[in-house]
């Protein structure tokens, strides 16, 4: 993992943000392949997804199993964060394995 993937992970939003704001690489996976878009929200941590977003991270990666951002936002049942992914224009048809 990366910083980036630790600090979403953990809701660290003023790290995630000097992360982001310093250039740090927003779309690299983790042993999981997940992304630290993925990581924020299955943790469920909606400032750090807002961020990453504004900043250009991708919400159309996937991870081992096929799923994307959105479909761990479904899985947690996070409407909200959802919400968010779809107007970062998050495929709503993307299907997992």
């Amino acid at each position: 993992r990366t910083a980036l993937h630790l600090a979403c992970a953990n809701g660290h939003v003023d790290v995630v943000m000097y992360l982001v704001e310093n250039k740090c690489k927003l779309n690299l996976f983790d042993n999981d392949n997940r992304s630290p878009l993925m990581k924020a929200v299955q943790c469920q941590q909606e400032k750090c997804v807002g961020i990453l977003l504004e900043h250009g991270a991708d919400p159309n990666l996937a991870d081992a199993d096929g799923n994307t951002a959105l479909h761990l936002a479904v899985l947690s049942g996070n409407t909200a964060v959802a919400g968010l992914l779809l107007e970062y224009n998050a495929s709503i048809d993307a299907q997992n394995k």
